[in-house]
């Protein structure tokens, strides 16, 4: 059992993984894909638009969330040795280099949006070292974090760029950078990870655990619901 400082516990959660491979490997792939549809649709709409997709308080968790992971490679390789975490290594090599590609649609396209007032250079430095803050709260927060195997955070950070999605929308007075595509399959990582990970441990069939899952798909679903409702496009404003 988990002692009162986890969430899990890491022996049982391992000998878990194994006896429930091809169902892990089966939801664990669907839920990567999704990620891949998810991403790589913000991606190709920031650049059409010219505009950043993900909200600016996403942006700053994923990448250190992913970075930091792939910093541990010793851990996973060496360490622990098992094979589902160096999977997972190797697909978020892929995920956080598109992180750092939205980083860079961040500084390219975001000023005139965010902070119009100051130039290009001073915009860059000030998202850098937003950036570098950002990892350093994130460092802070798994350092005290009981989650040995990050199956928690992965699950936290799905929900993370749920509650800017929204505001962002109404911000723009349009859904530009967001489409229906996006969330559906922001909906299907979410439910492939849970359903993914519901077996390995008591604490992934627990009411705190489900109970996130849950707000996380019908807040997506309420982002399809906003995106369905407002102009592709912003308004003119009259003169």
């Amino acid at each position: 059992m988990p002692t009162d400082l986890s969430l899990y516990d890491v022996s049982t959660t391992f000998a878990n993984v194994d006896t429930y491979m091809v169902h892990l490997l089966a939801f664990g792939a669907l839920s990567l894909i999704c990620n891949f549809i998810f991403f790589g649709t913000a991606l190709r709409l920031g650049f059409k638009h010219r505009i950043y997709t993900v909200p600016v308080a996403a942006t700053m968790i994923f990448i250190p969330h992913d970075f930091h992971y792939l910093l541990m490679w010793e851990k996973w390789f060496v360490v622990y040795d098992h094979w589902f975490m160096q999977l997972f290594f190797v697909g978020l090599i892929i995920t956080n280099l598109m992180e750092f590609v939205f980083f860079y649609q961040l500084l390219k396209f975001g000023r005139k949006e965010l902070l119009p007032t100051v130039s290009q250079s001073t915009f860059v430095a000030i998202m850098a070292a937003t950036l570098a803050v950002s990892s350093v709260i994130w460092y802070g927060v798994k350092t005290v974090l009981a989650d040995e195997l990050w199956f928690f955070s992965f699950g936290w950070t799905i929900w993370f760029c749920l509650p800017f999605v929204i505001p962002l929308m109404l911000k723009r007075r349009s859904s530009i950078g967001q489409n229906s595509l996006m969330w559906w399959a922001y909906i299907g990582m979410a439910l492939a990870w849970w359903a993914a990970v519901y077996p390995l441990d008591p604490f992934f069939q627990s009411f705190a655990w489900l109970g996130l899952g849950a707000v996380i798909v019908l807040w997506a679903f309420a982002t399809i619901y906003i995106i369905r409702k407002m102009p592709a496009v912003a308004p003119v404003a009259s003169a």
